[in-house]
């Protein structure tokens, strides 16, 4: 009985991302929600995460930037068999950003926290397409086995496999399922123009990721020990940051980064439940940030316009994208952006992009409860700068993500809701 949920339990855990890689996070900022194009960024203290060369750009002074997102989301897989679905709408109101850049003459020193993968907690309390469908199967499975034992006379293990068969029924029709996956991440560095032209940045990459998941049914109490499946587990990476900065004309900026991969060791703690696959607090998994690449081109068309492209791309293949019950082997993936940032007056500006995401699934990699879907998004929002040296900031943003079927089509993988609003508040103090 300890593997009867082997088969699925393994696609539970993935990261809760909203944009980005499978992992990997890129809406790190108010400015992302207002224009998801923030590769050449070297104005904004957020250049501590998207561009950390462009910090030897910026103005000199000491900035801080803080921020908060609000997602309302909701999530959706059906058992398209029988036509059952299954919903998360958990809102997500604490998202917070930090960014910090201290900028003298040719050198600048950052910090940034955030939020680098997951995103929060996922809970569907009628269970899930394929929570549903395994305890329904295990129960088949174990009225077969008491009816054959029954048949031989062996009426110990009839009774036992009996037993098992109503509560894995019962658990089939009530039955909760909550996951939790953050991955919070520090980054410090710095940065130097070369010449005027040209800067270069290094940073330090820390993160400190958590997991946690549990299914509960009253049902199974009696053949697992308590009503509860479920396990934590935590993982702490460290990575290097590379960035070049290119002014070649004036108005024109080229921006490259390069992120290496962030080997994340899970190690489990407090397993809970005898159905449970043979795990043991100690034992441990890898689901690593993959390396990315960042790549972007902006130019200042004219004074008040400025528009940008950005390039993502996220090395998967060369990651452990792994759960604590099983391996995932996705491809390599894509995100490429579009935006502009107009200068309505002084004091304001407006910006408004568009972004595409590839997200380089399989028919054998994908995650049933928060699916890595293929999207599209458009975000736009504003800048305000009420004195000198203050700004506050809001964005939202829409995405469009596009249904996949799982499971030889068995599920019907969808987000027919997100949408991410943010606030910001920048000041700097002219040193």
């Amino acid at each position: 009985m300890k593997k009867i949920l082997a088969v699925g339990i393994s696609l539970l855990c993935a990261g809760l991302t909203f944009a980005g890689g499978i992992e990997n996070k890129t809406n790190m900022s108010t400015g992302y929600l207002r224009n998801p194009s923030r590769n050449t960024e070297n104005k904004r203290p957020e250049a501590a995460f998207y561009n950390i060369a462009g910090t030897a750009f910026m103005k000199d002074g000491l900035y801080i930037e803080l921020g908060n997102q609000f997602i309302v989301k909701e999530y959706k897989n059906e058992l398209k068999a029988m036509g059952t679905s299954y919903n998360d709408e958990t809102f997500v109101y604490l998202y917070p950003n930090a960014d910090i850049v201290y900028k003298h003459d040719r050198w600048a020193a950052f910090a940034n926290f955030g939020i680098y993968a997951g995103g929060g907690k996922l809970e569907y309390t009628e269970g899930t397409a394929i929570t549903t469908a395994i305890f329904g199967k295990k129960a088949t499975e174990a009225g077969t086995a008491a009816a054959q034992y029954g048949a031989a006379g062996d009426t110990v293990s009839a009774g036992k496999y009996k037993a098992l068969a109503t509560a894995l029924g019962g658990a089939a029709n009530d039955h909760s399922f909550e996951v939790n996956s953050i991955t919070y991440g520090w980054q410090l560095g710095g940065a130097y123009a070369l010449t005027d032209f040209i800067s270069v940045g290094a940073a330090f990459r820390l993160t400190y990721g958590t997991q946690t998941l549990k299914v509960t049914s009253a049902a199974l109490t009696t053949v697992n020990g308590g009503d509860e499946i479920s396990y934590n587990s935590s993982a702490v990476g460290v990575t290097g940051v590379f960035g070049l900065h290119a002014k070649p004309i004036d108005g024109l900026d080229l921006a490259g980064q390069f992120a290496w991969r962030s080997k994340m060791n899970y190690k489990l703690s407090d397993v809970k439940g005898t159905l449970t696959p043979s795990l043991l607090a100690g034992d441990e998994y890898r689901t690593d940030l993959a390396p990315v690449l960042n790549i972007g081109a902006g130019y200042r068309v004219i004074d008040p316009l400025y528009v940008s492209t950005s390039f993502n791309f996220y090395f998967n293949k060369l990651a452990d994208m792994n759960t604590a019950l099983g391996s995932n082997d996705y491809n390599n993936s894509f995100e490429i952006a579009l935006g502009a940032d107009y200068d309505i007056a002084k004091p304001v500006t407006a910006s408004l992009g568009f972004a595409y995401g590839n997200q380089g699934v399989t028919e054998d990699s994908n995650n049933v409860f928060n699916p890595v879907l293929d999207s599209i998004q458009v975000g736009g929002g504003v800048e305000i700068r009420p004195i000198d040296d203050l700004t506050l900031t809001g964005g939202v943003t829409w995405v469009n993500y596009f249904k996949k079927n799982y499971a030889d089509g068995a599920i019907e993988l969808s987000k027919p809701l997100l949408l991410m609003f943010a606030i910001g508040a920048t000041y700097r103090f002219g040193l």
